[in-house]
């Protein structure tokens, strides 16, 4: 790897400056020759006649266990100058590829191991870039190698890790991560430079099979690509129709077209195709820059650091979710795994045979940073040194593993080590990244990092001994100084502000300002592409030299721009735009007296020497009050519109806005003003702007976001509030506004099947910062009830009322949750007090009217619908349950009196009211056969009608069924019964079965038609008809069957009047393992038991159903999980298990004291599904109140209050986080 060179010593450092203008042979060589002149191997054998690089090859191979040779070796193979043949370079590889010398290990051993696959890497690279092939079985051979170097790399990191005392420990073992204690050990004193190379060595050696096409291809496209960018070839550009480059072209973009035109016959580990495409740039670079003269050192090296920074700036964003803790453990999880693939070798082979190769996380991440490394040991240029100091400080802060922060440290003690002086500060870095940790309360990664930075240094210091060694002069000790002995550099800037280099290095002379697309010219000076384009006449401005479009070399530093903008703008080289009345004239460059763009040049290099001047730190006071939120004009903008006067708010930010045309910030603003102002398409507008100044940044998502909560476009709203988060929005109402768009958006599509629990979970996080949330604690509720979770929403609604006793919908809501997990008495007492506080409430007395009709007590039920009547004489409802109600009390005339009332009040339109009125006319009629058909024939005007959309989710379609069910019973038309048993199998599958069972002599029909007595159930221990019939057309199976297979299991069945079969098995105070038999194939069917949770005996509980094939996991329901079903009574629990396939299932029950009926295949809604006791029912349906909306929907504009909704955007919020 050209550029994988590391601390081991490549040190190409020295006097010439770099620039633009030097691009002398003479000076060159001095660059590129410093450490091999300095090296006193190849000068020796320069004296004794090895002129020729094979020759010193040669020589150099023949004592490899030799550091110095080892280094002098990689010195001479990393100069591109020096041509090898082809056996040269085969001969190297395998003797590299021989790992019989490393017989001990030391912490020198662990250098030189280091340092021999460096070498290796530089070797295989040469290859890579020459027209050569490697045979199969020398590819072999070099794979096989890697396990022999993996073995000795986990050695010498045991050995260091225990110590070099002897005092060895025999049941260590580092790969199988058993001791936690070991783990923090290994972390820090693992090189994880031999750990990258060995991966990196793999992989390379993947791509280079003979049968693979895409290695050359890529390296050709990234060269033919690179020559378009940069406008090296003349004339390229206009050959693809492109005159001059986008200004906000994106290199990573145009990579991501290089990379998705290739395919790959063999899976690549999925960081390589990147990295080899890094690698190929660097290449070219070096060759165009060093070789080829043609571009300049330090336009190569300008170009260079763009594509790090564009790399790492993706790296960066994509480890903004993870934590140090969770990434760190992945990341061991991982190491363990290369680790082995490494050491195994035939498990190596196949892996490449099919499978993606396995790398460590962030392998692209460090891999730029060993780049990044080895380029200032290349360089002498200050701005480069400076570049790679914020690009290592951020990697640390961004840094999730141990992996990273080894590589940061390192970059960081080599800028040191280059001038301890320039980089001082690096130890105060230490001190505030290890504060950090402290603060966020990170102690064990803390520790960790104190550890790795200890051993970091420690190891430095054994590399900078190799280094010293080649130089010929002995040196040792601490190496802070090591730049006065190999490095001569001409920009020896004692305490200068790194920054202020930077910036000089990418600022255009005319606009005097840092930019992010430049031209460098033929005669070398540099202009910013925009102002290129603004010139009228094509000439240089500085020396009128003429302008040829393929002399033009175009230089992108769009990420580094984009990642420096703050501290650029902080430090004043960016300054508020001072612009022209007409910001799109062009500059006329032969024009001598242009004094208006004079006059604003003067004017911001004044403002920029008066700030150096006061303080090179860029803070003193006079700075601070240039800020933008300072400004009166700002102040005055926040006034208006915390007074509402958007108009004159919006008025001063467009005025304001022109000064600062690249704010984040009051486009941000400008968009709440157009929000207020109900102007969304222009808030949105504003918003993208600020997105696309500032792609990373929350505060403008979460506007939009907002905005797009207010139009109803809750997909809108959830993209954009996802980006929000993501990127760190500290604005508590991110969470509220998020759950409400999944809340909202399920309602409006109830196909979304996971936005109850997403909205939830989104609202959890909200409350643990604001637990007394009103609006949060109302929808969550709502959430878990729609989820089935009774008992969560109960506790919340507890929490409502704890902040407000007297909400009269709160105490409904309650009654109403209570009364659906069948705690009837106690829905009455809510219901009750919410009727007090609020009396004319018709809702809440027609709640406790249908309660207390559930418990028997008609003349409370009659007082109730008596109550409604009076204060609404046209409720048709409260007369259909008067009817009923004197139905049930025998009393028919006043039952048929209610009837005729309700018959009045029908309104044509409203199906459920007709579908009532058949059920009433099907009680009263129940002995007239002429009635009861006319009854169906009015059932089926409406059926044939087929106007689904009448139907609410084709429930009321199934009760019309259940109607014509239940008359055919009567009429005895059992053929015509069962049929319409069919287009209701799976409607409350519960009330249809005890409606079966109700009826013998159709009972009797059924198991005759479906001939349940041809079929031998004895293996399933079935013996009566009903079970019979249940299981073979409703797939149903009564675990109390079991005992009649197993007569042991007779302790554990109980007698329950409730259940279907009468009998149910009980785990009382004892663990249950039930053994079923096997089943027959069903497909598409959820597993569905029938459960009653009692008590948790211990947290150890679990209920466990087990299956004895290999294919499918078992399902587990632990602590957490029956907490959520104990004490809500008999209850159908929907496990996530699918197809089940002559499977045998166990159930094991441990620690529970619960009931179990039945298991079932079918589909429920939700995965909790309550019962309600059917033999309480009477005559009311047992869905009755399924077709009747409850507090939440009936008066969602105030449980929902859409004013709340929509209010959830503070302005402080925005000000505090812009």
């Amino acid at each position: 790897m050209e550029g994988s060179s590391s601390q081991s010593g490549n040190s190409s450092i020295n006097t010439a400056s770099g620039s633009l203008e030097n691009n002398d042979p003479i000076s060159y060589k001095t660059i590129l020759y410093k450490n091999i002149l300095n090296n006193h191997i190849l000068l020796k054998l320069e004296e004794d006649g090895f002129t020729m690089p094979d020759d010193k090859v040669e020589e150099l191979l023949k004592n490899l266990t030799k550091p110095s040779y080892l280094y002098a070796l990689k010195l001479l193979f990393e100069n591109l100058q020096n041509e090898f043949s082809s056996q040269s370079l085969i001969n190297s590889l395998e003797t590299l590829i021989d790992s019989t010398s490393f017989n001990y290990y030391s912490k020198e051993s662990m250098a030189r191991l280091e340092l021999h696959l460096r070498t290796w890497v530089t070797v295989l690279e040469r290859i890579c870039f020459s027209p050569i092939v490697l045979s199969k079985v020398l590819r072999d051979k070099v794979y096989n190698s890697l396990a022999n170097f993996a073995e000795i790399h986990r050695k010498t990191t045991q050995v260091i890790e225990i110590g070099l005392d002897n005092n060895f420990r025999p049941n260590f073992n580092q790969f199988n991560q058993q001791n936690n204690n070991q783990d923090e050990q290994i972390i820090k004193k693992r090189n994880y430079n031999i750990d990258f190379l060995l991966i990196h060595l793999r992989d390379t050696l993947h791509s280079l099979r003979d049968d693979e096409t895409w290695f050359q291809e890529i390296i050709r496209r990234t060269k033919d690509f690179l020559k378009a960018a940069l406008n090296i070839t003349p004339g390229i550009l206009s050959i693809t129709g492109v005159s001059l480059p986008n200004d906000n072209c994106s290199i990573l973009s145009l990579l991501n077209q290089v990379r998705q035109s290739l395919s790959f016959k063999y899976p690549v580990a999925s960081y390589y195709v990147d990295w080899r495409i890094m690698l190929i740039i660097q290449h070219n670079l070096f060759i165009w820059s060093e070789s080829e003269k043609i571009i300049s050192k330090k336009f190569g090296e300008l170009v260079i650091m763009e594509y790090i920074w564009s790399f790492l700036e993706r790296e960066w964003v994509n480890s903004v979710d993870k934590s140090i803790l969770d990434s760190q453990t992945k990341f061991d999880e991982v190491s363990n795994k290369v680790v082995k693939a490494l050491k195994n070798t035939g498990g190596f082979l196949n892996e490449l045979a099919g499978n993606e190769p396995i790398a460590l996380p962030d392998t692209l991440w460090f891999g730029i940073l060993d780049l990044a490394q080895n380029l200032i040991q290349r360089s002498s240029r200050t701005a480069t040194y400076g570049l790679c100091y914020y690009l290592a400080i951020e990697s640390l802060n961004k840094a999730q593993s141990s992996f990273i922060q080894f590589k940061s440290i390192e970059l960081l003690l080599n800028l040191y080590d280059i001038d301890n002086k320039m980089f001082s500060m690096i130890e105060i870095d230490f001190d505030q990244y290890t504060q950090k940790l402290s603060e966020n309360n990170l102690e064990d990664s803390l520790e960790k990092f104190q550890n790795l930075l200890t051993f970091v240094k420690g190891k430095y210091l054994e590399d900078l001994k190799i280094l010293s060694n080649n130089t010929g002069k002995g040196k040792e000790g601490k190496g802070k100084n090591l730049n006065q002995n190999l490095y001569f550099k001409k920009e020896q800037i004692s305490n200068s502000n790194i920054l202020n280099v930077i910036a000089d290095e990418i600022t255009c002379p005319i606009s005097s300002e840092p930019m992010d697309q430049l031209c460098i010219l033929k005669c070398q000076h540099m202009l910013a592409l925009s102002n290129l384009k603004k010139l009228k006449q094509k000439i240089c401005p500085n020396c009128r030299e003429k302008i040829e479009d393929n002399d033009i070399r175009y230089l992108s530093q769009n990420s580094i721009y984009k990642n420096l903008y703050t501290k650029f703008f902080e430090s004043g080289h960016i300054l508020p735009s001072i612009e022209l009345e007409n910001s799109d004239q062009l500059y006329d460059s032969d024009e001598s007296d242009n004094s208006e763009v004079e006059l604003i040049l003067t004017k911001k290099k004044k403002f920029m020497n008066s700030i150096i001047k006061l303080n090179s730190k860029i803070s003193s006071p006079i700075f601070s009050r240039t800020t933008k939120k300072q400004h009166p004009t700002y102040q005055n903008i926040i006034k208006e519109i915390n007074e509402k006067n958007y108009e004159k708010a919006e008025s001063l930010c467009k005025e304001f806005i022109n000064f600062f045309p690249k704010s984040y910030s009051l486009r941000c603003i400008l968009a709440y003003i157009y929000r207020c102002l109900n102007k969304y398409e222009q808030a949105h507008l504003f918003l993208k702007e600020a997105i696309d100044l500032n792609p990373k940044r929350p505060v403008a998502y979460f506007i939009c976001g907002e905005i797009f909560f207010r139009q109803n476009d809750y997909d809108e709203v959830i993209y954009n509030l996802k980006k929000s988060i993501n990127y760190k929005a500290k604005i508590n109402n991110s969470y509220i506004l998020f759950g409400n768009s999944y809340l909202l958006r399920k309602k409006r599509d109830r196909y979304n099947y996971d936005d109850y629990t997403v909205a939830i979970e989104n609202y959890n996080i909200a409350l643990k910062n604001d637990p007394n949330n009103y609006l949060c604690l109302k929808n969550c509720a709502y959430s878990y009830e729609k989820e089935g979770d009774y008992l969560s929403t109960l506790n919340l609604l507890d929490k409502l009322l704890n902040i407000n006793e007297e909400d009269s919908l709160v105490l409904c809501y309650y009654g109403e949750i209570l009364y659906n997990m069948t705690e009837y008495r106690k829905a009455i007492s809510y219901f009750t007090k919410a009727y007090t506080i609020d009396p004319e409430n018709i809702h809440k007395l027609n709640r406790r009217a249908i309660t207390y009709y559930i418990i028997k007590e008609y003349d409370k039920v009659l007082s109730d619908l008596d109550k409604i009547i009076q204060l609404d004489p046209l409720n048709s409802s409260a007369y259909f349950l008067k009817c009923l109600t004197y139905y049930t009390k025998n009393d028919n005339n006043n039952a048929k009196v209610s009837f005729k009332k309700y018959a009045e009040l029908l309104n044509s339109d409203n199906i459920l009211a007709k579908i009532q009125l058949f059920h009433l006319e099907y009680l009263l009629n129940k002995n007239s056969s002429k009635d009861l058909n006319d009854i169906l024939t009015k059932i089926d005007q409406i059926l044939d009608f087929k106007d689904y959309n009448l139907f609410v989710g084709d429930k009321l379609y199934k009760l019309l069924y259940f109607i014509k069910y239940k008359i055919y019973i009567e009429l005895k038309e059992y053929s015509k019964a069962r049929l319409a048993l069919n287009d209701i199998s799976d409607y409350e599958f519960e009330s249809i079965s005890y409606f079966i069972q109700d009826h013998p002599d159709f009972c009797s029909y059924l198991y005759e038609v479906c001939e349940i007595n041809k079929n031998d159930f004895t293996r399933f221990g079935i013996v009566d008809d009903f079970s019979k019939y249940m299981y073979q057309e409703r797939k149903v199976y009564f675990v109390s069957n079991l005992t009649n297979l197993n007569s042991e299991l007779c302790q554990f069945q109980e007698s329950d009047i409730s259940s279907l079969s009468g009998l149910v098995m009980s785990s009382k105070n004892e663990n249950l393992h039930l053994v079923l038999p096997k089943q027959k194939i069903y497909h598409g069917d959820y597993l569905i038991c029938k459960m009653n949770v009692k008590k948790i005996l211990s947290k150890d509980c679990f209920i466990k159903f087990i299956f004895n094939d290999d294919y499918r996991e078992n399902y587990i329901l632990k602590h957490k999980d029956v907490s959520k079903l104990e004490g809500l009574g008999w209850i159908e629990y929907r496990t996530s298990i699918l197809y089940l396939r002559y499977a045998q299932l166990s159930i094991e029950i441990n620690s529970i004291e619960m009931q179990i009926e039945y298991i079932r295949l079918g589909y429920n809604p939700y995965t909790i599904t309550h019962f309600t006791d059917i033999s309480l029912m009477g005559y009311l349906s047992p869905v009755y109140c399924k077709f009747f909306s409850n507090v939440p929907v009936t008066f969602k504009d105030k449980y929902f209050s859409r004013k709340e909704m929509e209010n959830l955007l503070d302005l402080k919020d925005i000000l505090d986080s812009l």
